[in-house]
């Protein structure tokens, strides 16, 4: 069966599938991977669905709309692919199963049942940096979202590619302006792939189960999104032009980090407990961290074991949080008063408000406890 072979259209052009080769600075890519075209198509073909594309290309040839993307090599024949990685496996698995070196059953069958596709359409940029916005809008802030930590490395290869002797913001902003995102996500996003490879380069702290495809990268960008965080780890300082915490090196580089500290928040965010429990817990506590971290006596009782719920009762974070909690507890008090009239008479509902009641006169009694001498507030 003769395989349907795309047609030139625009500025898409037809090249031999020999001559393409898969792309060694693909951000998706872990770093235990070797860059070798041999070990990127055994990983392409073992950690996606790749013979569901296989399939559906045997049935209906390689569509053109959905060309390759490449950049030719300086004199040479070849073109590294940067946009369509997993695409090009599957047509070279199709042409030859034995390129992957388990090749299942169903890879074999269904190169069988296809001749060879000897070309494939590509769109050949001269340079990286002509590509790697395109990446952005489709990956990063389009509908094809790449996982956190591979949006992150890719951050950093536009990053590098900006002018280094401009200030850190302006660096941040024109990557942003590239892909149609925003300078904080920008910064958020370099400052936990700086912590992130702290965290490799120390082979993960040896944290069991912890590693490269199972650490939630997402956590780190969260987390060193706050500035106290950031500020405990060494990733930010405060600068005054900018008004703003910026990293001490956004080119990433493990010296400008406090590789202990960097130790005591993988252990605190990734850890697990006999339980199979962090020292965090959920995402959300990371206020009550940022708050812990920023207060001498509340870290060293984290730091000696004590849990993050009760080392955050030292800081002064529970006062703004206590607070919140009563508003909250206020808009929705007054909004059950507002129903009263329209509801039934029912004993659970009885029940629950002397609760509430009883926690109400709890709360009033042990403030007017703590209440100054000089203070004429009364409960």
């Amino acid at each position: 069966m003769a395989k349907k072979q795309p047609q030139p259209a625009n500025d898409i052009e037809i090249i031999a599938v020999k001559d393409l080769r898969l792309d060694a600075l693909n951000p998706r890519l872990p770093t235990t991977v070797a860059r070798t075209q041999e070990a990127m198509i055994d990983y392409l073909a073992t950690t996606t669905s790749i013979e569901d594309l296989m399939s559906a290309i045997a049935e209906n040839g390689y569509f053109p709309g959905e060309p390759l993307i490449a950049v030719k090599r300086d004199n040479e024949d070849l073109y590294d692919v940067v946009e369509g990685n997993r695409r090009l496996t599957a047509v070279i698995l199709l042409n030859d199963p034995s390129r992957c070196s388990k090749p299942s059953t169903r890879m074999r069958e269904l190169s069988d049942s296809v001749g060879d596709f000897d070309e494939l359409p590509v769109v050949v940029r001269a340079t990286r940096q002509e590509v790697l916005p395109y990446l952005g809008f489709r990956h990063i802030t389009g509908v094809k979202q790449w996982e956190p930590l591979a949006k992150a490395r890719y951050l950093k290869q536009l990053f590098d590619m900006t002018n280094t002797t401009a200030v850190p913001g302006d660096r941040y902003a024109e990557v942003a302006n590239a892909i149609g995102s925003r300078r904080d996500h920008v910064k958020r996003n370099l400052d936990a792939l700086a912590v992130y490879e702290v965290i490799e380069q120390q082979d993960f702290f040896e944290i069991d189960e912890l590693g490269e495809e199972s650490i939630k990268f997402s956590i780190l960008s969260t987390a060193l999104a706050d500035e106290n965080i950031a500020s405990f780890v060494g990733s930010a300082v405060w600068d005054a032009a900018e008004q703003e915490y910026l990293p001490t090196n956004p080119i990433v580089d493990a010296d400008a980090l406090d590789v202990h500290k960097v130790r005591k928040l993988a252990e605190w965010c990734f850890k697990k407990d006999e339980k199979g429990k962090t020292v965090l817990g959920e995402s959300r506590n990371l206020r009550q961290l940022a708050a812990v971290v920023s207060t001498s006596k509340a870290l060293e009782a984290l730091q000696n074991g004590a849990s993050l719920e009760y080392s955050y009762r030292m800081t002064k974070g529970v006062d703004a949080e206590f607070l919140e909690l009563l508003y909250e507890a206020e808009a929705t008090v007054r909004r059950a008063v507002s129903m009263i009239a329209s509801v039934d008479y029912a004993p659970e509902a009885v029940d629950v408000a002397r609760t509430i009641f009883k926690n109400v006169r709890l709360i009033g009694t042990q403030l007017a406890d703590k209440k100054p001498k000089d203070s004429e507030d009364e409960f």
